[in-house]
């Protein structure tokens, strides 16, 4: 028994219509004619299961990291179902076709299904790059061991546990440490998206920076043989010029012009060269995109539905391709290809010369997949985008049958005086491929010069000073923005060792994912959740949101440069080459993890856009904001856990301020209080107790009285004799505010009088009285002779003596 796995429904159905044309039984979840069956997954029918479902405690964020020993897949409840038929088939057969897409995630796609189910008959390889009959005939002609593609399937398992690590870890780590400095937002990391955001980050900040230069040029026109042409004059060192080789003061430019209007012009150098400008290859998605971006401002993501539309009825090529060159065994459908193409009264393919061989068609380009190009399916019914996308591809086709444009290119030197104008001109000699374009304004015209020998004079001439001005650089579109994730080693300086890495792996993310991470940046919800978008659309711009601008500035740096994703994109192809293992790359992924670990809960974060910052009033350390649940209110803590008497001090929100006030009696801090009665303020020094009134203190002492300056403690000679509040006894008494200062291993009180410690001394030895409680009732003893004294009213009466110790 015989199964094909196919990535989709519409792949199984296209190879049992190829295998046995529409004699075949319809079963759910499956095709069959005899001992052959053909199923299908829905893309990816598995995925990593969550943090909590290693461990309960993962279903907090604070809790990381989150390292697996052994990762775990398993299937979507809407796919559950789909799994169960292939495991039933699976169970049966002897021998399964991987009909997976022919890339990384397609080959791991089919081949954790096939592991999930402990498959261990005979497992073949169909690699099918389109879905017309000629191209399903030459697939199933080169069916292979699926063994061979073991490396791809372990590289695709890499690229996915990475993203997992990655994504679950850095985004925890970031947005909890965040937290505690006042951010609300949630920081998603990831390994691609973060470097694209970088990019519209840094160029928006390069637009912010820049500044306006105004500087100016002089143009020379010349006329000879009655054809006119224009030559620019070329500043020399001895001019004052800038960084540039610009000239900033026009009043040179001005001298000069004088100086040449009688002057005689003379023909110093000519070189003559021929040019040659080949056809431009055909599509892959992301030139594809980028084009359809430009031309007719469709989003990459209306771009990859619409190609994957036309995809699926036949008319194009597998879609998610990042390869511009077609397989050379392919050329023999280029006559039937191009027949359509007429019949389909597309123009420039009836002057399209088949024997002709361009450079596309080349064996040794070709990747995983080959360029996006037309079957031999005539298309019909097409929808306005899809004819747009059609015809693109179908002109690009086109094109490699034509001859390349040839031209010849003249560049010149004219002297007059001792100062150089320097120009150049370009004749078409062959149009070739050109005449095809038009329309799109591809070409820069033809510049006719006249004969030029060197020596020649000129007599007509006429000069010109133009005005001109810096610009800044231009804002990212979505389109030129995936043209960079493509070619993100442009972004890089020459000098750094991973940029020749970003080019051999054709940047940053796949075909097949940087249009989602492009509307991921912009997106305001996902899965039903809201989220702080990065960047927003700004007509065809894309403009950093100040939540995008300071997560870039916000986390380490090692994220924001492409080099991280740089490294690991190589390491994934060394895995695919079987130069690297799975393991060792995991290993350096995790311990990525734990460098942002320590960088997160070390870094002390800038306070949020729009936040003033508010420093702790007792350690001086960020007052940070955060909300309550319970509460349904914003409060403030100290970063740092301020404490007093072993209570963290929490301050009210005053709108979007820290709410402090300080004691009328001692000048410390305030803090808010729910007691049996209701809210109430208290003092964090003295316990001096106000009313609450709508979340803020009564500051009216309830006493009236005069509240004294702390005194100097006469025991320890370093602390402070401060005012507090005894709610068991109901009434104010005094204390050293150093807590080691002890008299006899006792700590001293001191009674109030009118907001005064009462402090007196022995009449008889000069020791320190103290008032206490005895069974007899109060009294005040010595505590250095230990003599006795009646109490008066909450005072020692020293006339008499009650007693003394013995």
């Amino acid at each position: 028994m015989k199964v094909y796995i196919a990535e989709k429904p519409d792949i199984g159905r296209t190879l049992a219509t190829y295998l046995w044309k529409n004699d075949y039984k319809k079963e759910t979840g499956y095709l069959q004619k005899g001992d052959t069956y053909v199923t299908w997954a829905y893309g990816h029918i598995l995925g990593l299961v969550n943090p909590e479902e290693y461990d309960e405690r993962f279903k907090s964020w604070s809790s990381y990291p989150v390292i697996p020993e052994k990762f775990k897949i398993k299937p979507s409840a809407a796919t559950a179902k789909q799994l169960k038929v292939i495991k039933d088939l699976l169970s049966k057969a002897d021998v399964a076709v991987h009909a997976g897409d022919p890339d990384r995630e397609g080959q791991m796609l089919i081949d954790e299904i096939l592991e999930y189910a402990n498959f261990t008959g005979k497992v073949e390889r169909l690699l099918i790059n389109a879905k017309d009959d000629t191209s399903l005939k030459r697939a199933f002609e080169h069916i292979e061991d699926n063994a061979k593609y073991k490396n791809l399937y372990l590289a695709g398992m890499g690229r996915s546990q990475a993203d997992w690590l990655v994504g679950m870890n850095l985004s925890r780590i970031y947005t909890v440490n965040a937290r505690n400095y006042g951010y609300t937002n949630t920081f998603r990391i990831g390994r691609v998206k973060i470097p694209t955001l970088a990019l519209v980050v840094n160029r928006e900040k390069a637009i912010q920076n820049f500044k306006s230069t105004k500087y100016y040029e002089m143009q020379g026109q010349f006329i000879k043989g009655n054809i006119p042409f224009k030559a620019m004059f070329k500043p020399i060192d001895r001019l004052p010029l800038d960084n540039e080789n610009r000239i900033k003061d026009e009043a040179i430019l001005k001298a000069l012009k004088l100086k040449l209007a009688k002057a005689e012009a003379i023909v110093k150098e000519v070189n003559v060269k021929k040019g040659i400008i080949y056809p431009p290859l055909p599509y892959s998605l992301d030139t594809l995109q980028v084009d359809a971006n430009k031309r007719y401002g469709l989003s990459p993501k209306v771009v990859l539905d619409t190609v994957q539309n036309l995809y699926e009825k036949k008319f194009v090529s597998y879609p998610r391709s990042d390869c511009n060159y077609i397989p050379e065994a392919q050329k023999q459908d280029a006559e039937k290809i191009l027949a359509m193409f007429n019949d389909l009264n597309i123009t420039v393919a009836k002057a399209a010369d088949v024997s002709l061989t361009s450079k596309a068609f080349n064996d040794k380009k070709i990747t995983a997949h080959h360029a996006i190009i037309p079957t031999m399916q005539k298309p019909e019914t097409l929808s306005e985008d899809e004819q747009k996308i059609y015809d693109m591809i179908a002109l690009r086709y086109i094109l490699q049958f034509y001859k390349p444009c040839e031209f010849e290119k003249t560049e010149f030197k004219i002297a007059v005086a001792d100062e150089l104008f320097v120009g150049s001109g370009k004749v078409i000699k062959e149009a070739g491929f050109t005449v095809c374009l038009k329309d799109y304004d591809v070409q820069n015209p033809d510049v006719p010069l006249p004969q030029l020998i060197v020596g020649d004079k000129i007599t007509k001439c006429e000069y010109f000073i133009q005005d001109k001005k810096t610009t800044p650089p231009k804002r990212f579109t979505e389109g030129t923005l995936l043209a960079a994730m493509a070619n993100i080693y442009k972004f890089v300086s020459s000098d750094n060792p991973n940029r020749d890495k970003l080019k051999e792996v054709k940047g940053i993310g796949t075909p097949a994912t940087r249009d989602t991470i492009i509307s991921e940046l912009q997106a305001t919800s996902i899965k039903g959740k809201s989220v702080d978008p990065c960047i927003k659309k700004v007509k065809k711009e894309l403009v950093p949101t100040e939540f995008g601008t300071q997560l870039i500035e916000t986390i380490d740096q090692s994220l924001v440069k492409p080099d991280t994703t740089a490294e690991m994109e190589y390491s994934l192809t060394e895995i695919a080459n079987g130069k690297k293992t799975l393991g060792n790359f995991v290993d350096d992924v995790v311990a990525m993890i734990y460098k942002h670990i320590k960088y997160a809960e070390n870094k002390e974060f800038p306070p949020p856009k729009g936040q003033t910052q508010e420093n702790c009033p007792i350690c001086h350390s960020l007052l940070i904001r955060r909300f309550s649940a319970k509460a349904n209110k914003h409060f403030y803590v100290c970063s740092k856990q301020c404490k007093i008497d072993d209570k963290t001090i929490f301050y009210e929100d005053d709108n979007g301020k820290p709410l402090i006030v300080k004691c009328l009696s001692c000048n410390s801090i305030l803090a808010r209080y729910i007691g049996k009665n209701g809210a109430f303020w208290s003092c964090t020094t003295c316990k001096q107790t106000y009313d609450d009134k709508d979340n803020k203190p009564v500051l009216v002492n309830k006493e009236k009285i005069q509240i004294y300056e702390p005194v100097s403690c006469t025991i320890c000679k370093t602390g402070k004799i401060i005012r507090r509040f005894s709610a068991k006894a109901n009434k104010y008494y005094h204390i050293c505010n150093n807590k080691d200062c002890k008299l006899n291993d006792k700590t001293v009180f001191y009674e109030d009088d009118k907001g005064k410690p009462v402090i007196v001394n022995c009449p008889k030895c000069k020791g320190l009285l103290s008032r206490i409680i005895s069974k007899k009732g109060p009294c005040w003893i010595c505590n250095a002779c230990k003599s006795f004294y009646p109490d008066n009213k909450g005072k020692p009466l020293l006339t008499q003596k009650r007693g003394a110790k013995k």
